[in-house]
């Protein structure tokens, strides 16, 4: 086995080697001292004593440090603070860091399915649990914090952080932090207009640890920026991995976090790497230790023996959370050497390395593989340099290809995407925006919204430019629209020609010729100036019209959508004529989940009554992760019924739906060449094993999902089941609460 050693093989001697040492001469430890606060910080924490804080700052610059400072002084104050995250993996982690900071009886975590300490002063939740929280006006806290705040422009989640900041009470101030924000002034514009007074913008572009970038070739060779000129056209070398890995030990640039497009990659790659022996196999071990005696599970992991034997680690979502803790945790402590990760470890974990390299420079998503923006680039090369242990953090740029490199150098300077609204009321918003305000006062409400805002300048721009088209200049006319009327003229002399080449048309032409004599352009004296300036006027119509279109289109596509699914509701029975709330809606508005009208549609029709086992295999489908491979058939007829109906509504409505009805269609599996049961199907039977007993390594190996997977379908499924048991029915309640409580044991929590 190879051993890591700080210098285990000289590389091979390259022209550019002296370029390559001079980029990383500062590779090292800076000296140790006392930490400092940069200007920025101290700057934020005083805005945030007094007022609303928005924060731009590179990663790894220190945001989270204004937000710890912040609420230490307002737990000193006896005051309260949110701290709200988009990942259930990162409010953990904030959850064990806040906890070693204030004490574990000061903090308190909401996720959906968990409710940890809920009353404590410091409640770190995910961003949906704030919004839910303040639905019912009654939460007021000293401080909220919305981290990674550029989330505002995720299209399926964007809505929450909307509303959070839509609905904050005015005596709460709010800490906006985000690494990629450049369009921070514009957003603070817009807080100004709704919330009475404009927040501070601290932005800070300057790293506390500077980024380096070099190019690794086909072989894993590492290249000055320079060398692209000369680089080699050929592809990847089966070698490639090892070569790079040495390299970057030679360099001293270990740990690394090497990024990947998908979860098999990582996995391989930790494999093949896993021979690579490293020192300090009793140290890996011992810290690994603390995370299997919390959750046993780990004992058996597949990659227990590549951690404590290489220091190798893979991390995706493929991987439980205790996995992905324990890795986290190991490489904060300086004890993992490589970790192989998708980009969940880029979105806002707090988990730098040295260096970061780029396998590639695209990712997978839904639609297939797509080239990374400069806000998912960003976000990954901004995981280079740990602050206090690292002079310089360095990206490592694939470079298979002249191309490739170019790409890759380019996004260094791109800029990050602008942060855009994601807002579109769903029937969560809805109902309980109607509860709280009239329908009249609800649609004001939308205007409110950063969408509506963004939209201005435009929608002032289209009126003027429809202000700007003159009116019709031939003012001595004998009719008002002369375009209708020389249209309906020439269509009527049309008519004329024809009839009088008919036969028995006599009587019929008679008339017609009598309304013809009797239309204004018979008799028009200015008909010579109208017939040669009807054209261009046309083209200024048929302008201002489509410029009319438009501006409708902009200003009442929220109010639209909104109406559209107020009449839903109507035709459903929980809004009575007057939008107002009828006793079903009171209740189905408690329903916070993104398919509650599917919910409430259970409950309403008593489609499960008190069955434990239906109302497990009903949040099961109801999950979103993807279905394990093999599952069998759930028994869900009556849901299946139920969503079809909904969806042929939703189209009668011309809303546009998600994709739900297409989960309870059968699949077709070329490997065993045979029917499967739908996704939805699948993903019931598997939670329902699991609340009837089932033992983890046997659920995992018969559904053949990944644990990663398989454990969010069962967190999904028991945050499906605590919306249920806030229900007034009381045998609803009792078997959503009986479910939930056999779901959520470990290995799951």
């Amino acid at each position: 086995m190879a051993t890591f050693r700080p210098a285990a093989r000289q590389p091979v001697r390259r022209p550019t080697s002296g370029k390559l040492r001079a980029i990383l001469q500062d590779v090292g430890t800076p000296p140790s001292g006392p930490f400092v606060p940069a200007p920025f910080q101290e700057a934020a924490l005083a805005a945030a004593r007094i007022g609303d804080v928005l924060v731009a700052a590179p990663t790894g610059s220190g945001k989270t440090w204004i937000a710890e400072q912040a609420i230490s002084e307002i737990l000193a104050a006896r005051g309260s603070a949110w701290y709200t995250t988009p990942l259930k993996a990162l409010s953990n982690q904030k959850f064990h860091r806040f906890t070693g900071l204030y004490g574990a009886e000061s903090v308190g975590l909401l996720t959906g399915e968990r409710r940890l300490n809920a009353q404590a002063p410091v409640v770190v939740a995910t961003t949906e649990i704030l919004r839910n929280a303040l639905y019912d006006g009654r939460l007021a806290p000293t401080l909220i914090v919305l981290d990674e705040a550029h989330y505002l422009s995720d299209r399926e989640r964007g809505t929450a952080w909307e509303e959070i900041l839509l609905m904050a009470p005015s005596r709460s101030r709010l800490l906006l932090l985000s690494a990629t924000f450049p369009n921070a002034d514009l957003i603070a514009s817009w807080l100004t207009e709704i919330r009475g007074h404009r927040p501070e913008v601290i932005s800070e572009r300057v790293r506390p640890v500077p980024l380096r970038y070099v190019l690794a070739d086909a072989r894993g060779r590492l290249l000055p920026t320079e060398a692209l000129s000369h680089l080699p056209t050929h592809s990847r070398s089966s070698g490639w991995l090892t070569g790079l890995i040495r390299e970057l030990e030679h360099y001293s640039l270990l740990p690394v976090i090497l990024f990947y497009p998908g979860r098999r990659m990582c996995d391989e790659a930790a494999r093949e790497l896993a021979g690579m022996r490293a020192f300090g196999p009793e140290l890996r071990a011992a810290a690994l230790g603390r995370w299997e005696r919390e959750f046993p599970v780990l004992r058996t992991h597949a990659f227990r023996s590549a951690v404590i034997d290489s220091g190798i680690a893979p991390h995706h979502a493929g991987h439980t959370g205790a996995w992905r803790l324990a890795v986290e945790d190991l490489l904060g402590r300086g004890l993992l050497r490589v970790v192989c990760a998708t980009t969940t470890l880029a979105a806002g974990l707090d988990v730098p390395a040295r260096t970061v390299a780029l396998s590639t420079l695209v990712r997978n998503s839904p639609e297939g593989p797509v080239v990374l923006t400069a806000t998912e680039f960003h976000q990954m090369s901004g995981r280079a340099g740990r602050r206090g242990k690292d002079a310089i953090g360095v990206v490592v740029l694939p470079a298979v290809s002249r191309e490739e490199a170019r790409e890759g150098l380019a996004l260094i300077d791109a800029e990050p995407d602008p942060v855009t609204s994601s807002f579109s009321p769903g029937y969560v918003q809805v109902l309980n925006l109607l509860r709280r305000v009239s329908l009249e006062e609800a649609l004001r409400e939308l205007q409110r919204s950063l969408a509506a805002y963004e939209r201005r300048a435009e929608v002032q721009r289209l009126r003027e430019a429809i202000q700007s088209i003159p009116p019709d200049e031939l003012t001595e006319r004998p009719c008002d629209d002369r375009l209708v009327t020389r249209g309906r003229y020439e269509r009527m002399r049309d008519r004329q020609r024809r009839l009088l080449k008919q036969r028995g048309a006599g009587e019929e032409a008679a008339a017609l010729s009598a309304e013809i004599a009797a239309w204004p352009c018979a008799t028009c004296p200015v008909e010579a100036a109208c017939l040669s300036t009807i054209e261009p006027l046309r083209a200024r119509e048929l302008r201002r019209s489509s410029l009319r279109q438009t501006l409708h289109n902009l200003e009442g596509v929220l109010t639209d959508e909104f109406m559209r699914r107020a009449a839903v509701l109507r035709q459903l029975g929980y809004l009575d004529e007057h939008s107002r709330l009828t006793p079903e809606g009171l209740w189905a508005a408690d329903l916070r989940h993104p398919r509650m009208l599917v919910l409430a549609e259970v409950v309403r029709r008593s489609l499960l009554g008190g069955s434990t086992a239906g109302w497990a295999a009903m949040a099961g489908a109801l999950a979103t992760e993807r279905a394990p491979y093999r599952g069998g058939d759930a028994g869900l007829d009556a849901l299946r019924k139920l969503v079809r109906e909904l969806d042929v509504l939703h189209r009668q409505h011309a809303l546009i739906g998600d994709d739900f009805v297409e989960q309870f269609q059968p699949e077709w599996d070329p490997r065993s060449r045979r029917r499967l049961p739908s996704p939805a199907d699948r993903r019931a039977d598997v939670v329902m094993a699991w609340m009837r007993g089932a033992e983890w390594a046997a659920l995992v190996a018969e559904s053949q999902a990944e644990e990663g997977d398989l454990q969010r379908i069962i967190m999904q499924a028991a945050e499906v089941l605590m919306q249920i048991e806030g229900l007034p029915f009381p045998d609803v309640r009792t078997a959503a609460r009986d479910a939930r409580t056999r779901l959520l044991r470990s290995p799951v929590v």
